[in-house]
């Protein structure tokens, strides 16, 4: 029974450890694909500036340039006050409650503790409740590998140069989409010179359908915050 027993725990412990080993594959492997694709983005956008030679394109030059700089003040304030992902989950959920109610406030608090998802908001004021949706959003983005991989290469200076130029093209590129997707958002990023960082977070706000509607309805309101904290 004792031999029986050691050969089934043996057999499991080999199943755990393959396991994990095909996720520690599969992490790398994205890693490695992801970049790759970084360095190609940032090879194709310096080709872009190829237009700075060409009357006909000196538009297009003026944006590469604006973006650039735009990028250089986000990354700025990411080293200065490594906070860059709390500003940006709070200016978006300050937008969400600005015009929330007392009682809205506290159908969407009730509705995400029977959930079972953890809310640290002492008092219901959009202020006060901003604040605490955004800390608990928070603590589970730093389990996400895409956000702390992001943030840590940033900060870190860990990238080349190839590389860096590749997240400021996915930089340029997200931030168009959330131009067209939420424009009060995208202002109110602008507003802060975070437009350009808005990348770091934009796989959360994808997974959580936070632009699905112009407007959402209270019930909508507590699926994206359980969306983005799962």
């Amino acid at each position: 029974m004792y031999e029986s027993n050691l050969i089934i725990n043996e057999i499991q412990a080999d199943k755990l450890m393959a396991l994990l080993l095909d996720k520690a594959v599969v992490g790398v492997k994205d890693q490695i694909l992801e970049s790759i694709a970084r360095i190609e983005d940032g090879a194709t956008r310096l080709t872009y500036y190829t237009s700075c030679f060409t009357d006909n394109y000196q538009d297009v030059c003026s944006k590469l340039k604006f973006e650039d700089a735009r990028f250089a003040e986000g990354l700025y304030q990411l080293i200065r006050d490594r906070q860059i992902v709390y500003d940006l989950m709070s200016i978006y959920f300050k937008e969400i409650f600005k015009y929330k109610t007392y009682q809205q406030l506290e159908f969407i608090k009730e509705q995400l503790i029977q959930m079972g998802l953890n809310v640290s908001a002492n008092s219901l004021t959009a202020e006060s409740f901003t604040f605490g949706i955004t800390s608990s959003v928070c603590l589970g983005l730093g389990f996400s590998p895409v956000v702390v991989g992001r943030v840590r290469a940033l900060a870190g200076g860990v990238v080349g140069v190839a590389g860096l130029y590749g997240y400021v093209q996915q930089a340029a590129e997200s931030a168009d989409r959330l131009k067209l997707q939420s424009p009060i958002y995208y202002n109110a990023l602008s507003l802060r010179k975070l437009d350009m960082m808005y990348f770091i977070v934009e796989p959360v706000f994808i997974k959580a359908r936070a632009f699905q509607h112009q407007s959402f309805s209270d019930v909508q309101i507590v699926n994206i915050i359980s969306n983005m904290m799962k």
